[in-house]
């Protein structure tokens, strides 16, 4: 009876130790040396090629998130965490950031009249590209005309891709003259382009008493203007002219 119990424990301590040694050299094995790896610097490469590379090291790489930035390479990494250079054990997750490959959209948010300066800085926060152009307008110098997008006119609420290329009109004061129009007859649209063609401006506009309703401002045309061709011929670009509408 002694000898069977002396030959259980025997083989329980055997066991017991079997146990200990492999568990001490697992441990050995996973922190020696030879377990970790060293991150590579992954910024400016492919989401696709950084996984790879990730991959041949025994690593693990998971995308996290996107971000816009106008000089950045869409789909390129960004950001990664931990840092290039640290040492981590095989397996470890590497957290990555890449560039949106399509860029967010911006509202445009501008009104005729604001300060040209502001608009132009605000919009370029915003991360648009934006040109100046002049227009002869001495009723809007220095001022916000219109905003156009590949010859399109823009209300304030239009939406764009960050990086859209925008042009802003600004007034200014016209150095040539330019024949004054003669009006009378003419809707406020059509008005409105021949100002523009001779480059001047649309100034107050007003209605008689009797136009009423929006269909009675649609049918109105123009009855009378403040500048008149035959007392003043010519006036400086950018004049604004005032017109007074009645229904015919």
């Amino acid at each position: 009876m002694w000898k069977e119990l002396a030959k259980h424990a025997g083989g329980v301590a055997l066991a017991w130790v079997v146990v200990l040694v492999g568990t001490f050299f697992m441990l050995q094995l996973y922190s020696r040396p030879s377990a970790q790896r060293e991150i590579p610097d992954l910024s400016g490469m492919a989401r696709r090629d950084a996984l790879d590379t990730l991959g041949k090291l025994g690593l693990e790489g998971v995308w996290q998130d996107s971000i816009y930035l106008p000089s950045g390479m869409p789909g390129a990494v960004v950001e990664q965490h931990p840092p290039s250079g640290s040492a981590v054990k095989v397996g470890r997750s590497i957290l990555l950031t890449t560039h949106r490959i399509t860029p967010p959209d911006e509202a445009v948010s501008y009104q005729e009249g604001q300060d040209a300066k502001l608009v132009e800085r605000i919009l370029t926060t915003r991360g648009f590209r934006v040109a100046m152009a002049e227009e002869p307008n001495q009723l809007l110098m220095g001022k916000v005309i219109r905003l156009e997008h590949r010859g399109n006119v823009l209300d304030s609420e239009t939406r764009l891709p960050k990086g859209s290329d925008l042009v802003l009109v600004v007034g200014v004061l016209g150095s040539d003259e330019a024949r004054v129009p003669w009006l009378s007859g003419l809707s406020l649209q059509d008005a409105a382009a021949v100002l523009s063609r001779r480059k001047l401006a649309l100034g107050h506009v007003g209605y008689a008493p009797r136009v009423q309703t929006a269909r009675d401002s649609a049918n109105a045309v123009v009855a009378r203007q403040d500048i008149v061709p035959s007392e003043t011929p010519f006036v400086a670009e950018g004049t604004a002219v005032d017109l007074y509408f009645d229904i015919r």
